[in-house]
């Protein structure tokens, strides 16, 4: 299995979210100008790579998440996702590097689902009953299951009208 795995937490960084028609969310976080320069960004991306894709942009050298982008579904559905976790923390995730090579990128092939609630959007990349930590920062929350791998993205406090815009993207 080579699920992204959270080594640690940092400080929480702000984050700004974007949501678009062609892509359905995108996140930057933290100042990405002053860290661009001294580390380049790598990528943890999942899907099918074609028609499905999640991509997760972290520091070369720290690890620490820069970026988190929904490019592309093929599996969505209108549905509230309730996830049971065993503990809540905040702090801007920090991920263990050891799986992406060189060239900078690591493509896990996996079917991940997208649903879309009144209120949020989750992207479920493992298994979110799994679900032991949710690290929350911003209306974002990343879970993690006993082993800290990735199992959930979600973004939270959806207003109206990027409940439609994603609704829109979704062809939901």
């Amino acid at each position: 299995m080579n699920l992204l795995k959270l080594c640690r937490l940092e400080e929480i960084n702000e984050c700004q979210i974007e949501f678009d028609y062609y892509i359905p969310f995108s996140v930057q976080i933290g100042n990405n100008q002053n860290s661009l320069a001294s580390e380049r960004t790598v990528y943890w991306r999942t899907g099918d790579i074609e028609r499905s894709l999640v991509e997760i942009g972290i520091g070369s050298r720290t690890g620490m998440l820069r970026n988190l982008t929904l490019t592309a579904v093929k599996n969505a559905l209108l549905s509230d996702v309730i996830i049971k976790n065993n503990k809540s923390v905040e702090g801007t995730p920090v991920f263990d590097l050891s799986i992406i090579p060189e060239k900078g990128i690591y493509d896990y092939i996996n079917d991940f689902q997208v649903c879309l609630g009144k209120d949020a959007i989750t992207t479920i990349i493992g298994k979110v009953d799994k679900c032991k930590t949710l690290v929350r920062f911003g209306r974002i929350n990343i879970g993690f299951d006993y082993e800290n791998f990735i199992t959930h993205v979600t973004v939270n406090d959806l207003t109206t009208d990027e409940y439609r815009e994603l609704k829109d993207s979704l062809k939901l």
